[in-house]
């Protein structure tokens, strides 16, 4: 191999290390020609702190026994310049590592273990090794990869590549532009990469399973994904005859079973019920299954015996199947990959019963209910094990198999404001969630899953206790679950602000859950969701007293999801129902921004309260007035009063048209403005005083403050410019009237600025208001445009009136200044005339 040297650098990139520990060199070497595999890995680290000394004193180096041997080549210590060797003083064990196990995976894979003594801050630990051998089960072809960029800065990294020249390898470099430098000798194509220094790139722990942004050196003599399929059609091939114990079972199937789809069932529910999951996982068993007999007669096995085994029963009665190799992390995202068998980390069963196709996973707990129930994994793609496959195959299902929920949560507070409030929580879940509370349930006590379900209620109402322990209904046939929780929050009604009001809070956890936010905003990755997802949630309280409860109807919509909350309510019952769908399983960096805004309105919309007021007839004003508002309409008036009289001085010269007298004066068709001009403000008074209710404090608090019920951004600027609009438009008709009974000659400007703002006004008025969650008569009444195209017209019609009537020109002439009369012509007195004719 190539001997490398470490990188240097003066200045340490400590605000990109983590775990104080500094790589200075990745080596990777692999060479693959008639001797075998070998891997050759040369790494040197530097301590920079007291957790970087105990990473970098720690060494594993892992290995599989049964196809590979381990050679320690180089341990060395190297402290202010000095190396010091390790390798015959360094503590080595080899032990047993089974990295797995809690997933029930034996590998069989050692590791030696190196301890190393005397490391101190700021020593560099360097370590080489080689790993000889390849996993016989892919014969002679190679593949592999390695990657060129990580998580940690490194100051080189260095990859070579060393494959025979006599062989048909395909060479890929996945999210890179800059490719490898290419040495050809008589023996070997030589492929190196070097990078110095190399930054780090890091994910979000949200980022899809399927993203990969990392720079890849890929390899592989499998050509395409035919190759590994047809590969792999040899271990999943059913055996020509099965033992007795199988032949009993398929004989039974066949005999209890009249439909196919009823065998395949029957056939799945054996292979997930009787044989328990367990992986051994050894040498060539990493890639190669078990055999069927073998499997059923241990009642154990790992997702190839298990798959096989299903391939096997299934063959037997007649039904044609296949395997399907997946990748659960990846998913999708396999496609991106070089084909190789290592692409796929599970395998399924695929098959077609009445032109219809199922993907079943053996290794599920036992499935319920009628085949088209049984929840089926999506993992985006899979490769058909069969000679006839060319391509990965979409695993598309059908939408309505989203994963479904629905929580029904009751609140019973007819007892009265002081009595404890009485809640029954609902939960329905359907396919994959029904499957999933149904293995909850069957592995956790029922003590613990409730103590578990108060607590997280408990964040919420921290006094709430549980009155009934849960109970549980399973509709297996339609593979439904439903499980109903008991419970008492006392103090639900707390008193506040002194003890003025009660208040009751309606949480909403489940639906806070569906719309948590992203890790972070500012990131390298797309964000992972759940999709496709349809969750409802219907909170229902009886309440103790007949309460006006307003419809409302609020709708979130984004690119990835929707959200529906409807308020109604009748007599003494508040119904708030709240209905979330996915549209999408990521979200792409640019659209985070956006997304997370939605999510955070969302999220806001979810909270409601009431409020109930104690004495409130004898101290209801105090209560309810908004002296904030008050100050603020006042401020505001004033400073229009201010205005007004600064306009009233404005004074254009009159029009050049020489004015006509019997076109002067207020009538005629001046009478229709004039009158419009009296009534408009007694209008936008009718108008405004129905909702002036708004401004009190119980209203004003519950519409602009977060958390409350009807709370949405848009309440408070739809609100203000509400009063700004009313009073500004009001004393601009006061000054526009009285400039026309004066018939001035700036009337005819501010009378059609007076229009123009009666359209600008409704129209901003118009688009907050539809902005806002409105429902019922107040929601068409938003998104009527009536007002607002006569308006329009209004603007258009006397707009032209007043620039160009005659009318108009010959009325408003006068002006606030006395303007200085211009001299008349110079006319000699008649007597001078004659006297000049007779002299």
């Amino acid at each position: 191999m190539t001997p490398i040297e470490h990188g240097s650098r003066t200045q340490v990139p400590v605000d990109q290390i983590s775990s104080g520990a500094h790589f200075l060199l990745g080596d990777f070497q692999t060479r693959s020609g008639p001797e075998g595999r070998t891997e050759f890995r040369h790494i040197a680290t530097q301590a920079l702190n007291d957790q970087g000394v105990d990473a970098v004193a720690n060494i594993e180096l892992l290995f599989d026994p049964s196809y590979q041997s381990l050679h320690l080549h180089t341990l060395a210590v190297v402290r202010d310049g000095k190396r010091i060797d390790k390798l015959h003083r360094a503590t080595i064990r080899v032990l047993q590592r089974e990295k797995e196990l809690e997933y029930r995976i034996y590998d069989g894979r050692k590791s030696a273990h190196i301890v190393l003594d005397d490391i101190r801050t700021g020593d560099i630990v360097e370590y080489a090794y080689s790993v000889n051998g390849a996993n016989p089960v892919f014969g002679t072809r190679e593949f592999g990869t390695q990657s060129l960029q990580w998580a940690v800065p490194v100051e080189r990294l260095y990859v070579r590549l060393l494959l025979p020249i006599d062989r048909d390898t395909r060479i890929t470099v996945r999210n890179s532009t800059r490719q490898p430098l290419v040495r050809i000798t008589a023996t070997h194509r030589e492929y190196v990469w070097d990078e110095s220094p190399l930054a780090p790139l890091a994910l979000e722990r949200d980022a899809p399973g399927w993203f990969d942004p990392y720079p890849a050196l890929e390899w592989s003599e499998f050509v395409d994904w035919n190759a590994v399929a047809r590969w792999a059609v040899p271990l999943y091939r059913p055996p020509a005859q099965l033992g007795p114990s199988l032949r009993a079972k398929v004989l039974s199937i066949e005999t209890s079973a009249r439909s196919q789809a009823g065998k395949v069932l029957a056939a799945l529910r054996l292979v997930q019920g009787d044989v328990r999951y367990l992986g051994v996982e050894i040498g060539s068993g990493s890639f190669v299954p078990s055999q069927p007999d073998r499997v059923y007669d241990r009642r154990f096995g790992d997702c190839k015996d298990k798959t096989l085994l299903l391939l096997s029963l299934l063959h037997h009665m007649g039904i044609d199947a296949q395997a399907a190799l997946v990748n659960t992390v990846r998913t999708r995202g396999v496609s991106d990959l070089a084909p190789n068998p290592a692409a796929f980390n599970h395998v399924l069963v695929h098959v077609k019963v009445d032109g219809r196709s199922y993907w079943l996973d053996p290794t599920r707990a036992p499935q319920q209910g009628a085949l088209n129930a049984v929840y089926q994994p999506d993992f985006g793609l899979a490769l058909l094990v069969s000679d006839t496959t060319r391509e990965l195959l979409p695993m598309r299902h059908d939408p309505s198999e989203a994963i479904k929920r629905r929580i029904d949560a009751r609140f019973d507070a007819r007892d009265g404001f002081d009595q404890p409030a009485q809640l029954t929580i609902t939960t329905t879940s359907e396919g994959r969630e029904a499957e999933e509370a149904r293995n909850l349930l069957a592995t956790t006590s029922p003590e613990t899953l409730q103590k578990q379900y108060l607590n997280y209620y408990a964040r919420y109402y921290p006094r709430i206790q549980v009155t009934r322990g849960m109970a549980v209904s399973d509709d297996v046939e339609h593979n439904r679950l439903t499980v109903t929780e008991y419970y008492a929050i006392p103090d639900f009604w707390p008193l506040v602000e002194g003890g003025s009001r009660r208040e009751a809070s309606f949480h909403s956890p489940e639906m806070m859950d569906v719309l948590r936010l992203p890790s972070s905003t500012v990131r390298h990755s797309p964000v992972a969701l759940a999709q496709p997802m349809d969750v409802t949630l219907v909170t229902e309280a009886l309440l103790p007293e007949a309460w006006p409860i307003r419809p409302e109807t609020t709708r979130i919509e984004d690119a990835h999801f929707t959200l529906e909350r409807q308020v109604t309510g009748s007599d003494r019952q508040l119904l708030l129902t709240d209905h979330f769908r996915s549209h999408f399983d990521h979200v792409k960096m640019d659209a985070i921004p956006s997304y997370v805004a939605n999510l955070e309105r969302a999220r806001n919309a979810l909270g409601y309260r009431l409020f109930h007021y104690l004495n409130q007839p004898s101290a209801s004003l105090a209560e309810r007035f908004n002296w904030m508002i008050a100050l603020l309409a006042t401020m505001l008036t004033g400073a229009l009063i201010w205005l007004a009289r600064r306009l009233y001085r404005y004074d254009p010269p009159p029009s050049d048209f020489a004015p006509i007298p019997a076109l002067t004066g207020i009538r005629g068709w001046l009478l229709l403005p004039a009158l419009s001009l009296i009534l408009l403000p007694f209008r936008l008074l009718l108008e405004f005083l129905p909702n002036i209710s708004v401004y009190s404090v119980p209203t004003w608090v519950r519409l602009t403050h977060p958390g409350e019920g009807t709370y949405d951004p848009l309440w408070a600027p739809a609100l203000l410019f509400d009063l700004l609009a009313t009073l500004s438009l009001g004393m601009l008709a006061l000054l526009t009237l009285v400039l026309f009974i004066k018939r001035r000659s700036s009337t005819p400007r501010f009378f059609i600025a007076l229009t123009a703002g009666l359209v600008i006004s409704q129209s901003i008025g118009q688009a907050l208001v539809m902005a806002l969650p409105l429902a019922g008569e107040a929601a068409e009444t938003a998104r009527n445009p009536t007002e607002l195209v006569q308006s329009v017209l209004s603007l258009a019609i006397w707009g032209t009136y007043f620039v160009r009537s005659r009318w108009v020109k010959s009325t408003f002439t006068r002006t606030w200044h006395k303007r200085p009369s211009e001299p008349e012509p110079f006319t000699a007195p008649s007597g001078t005339a004659q006297e000049r004719s007779a002299s």
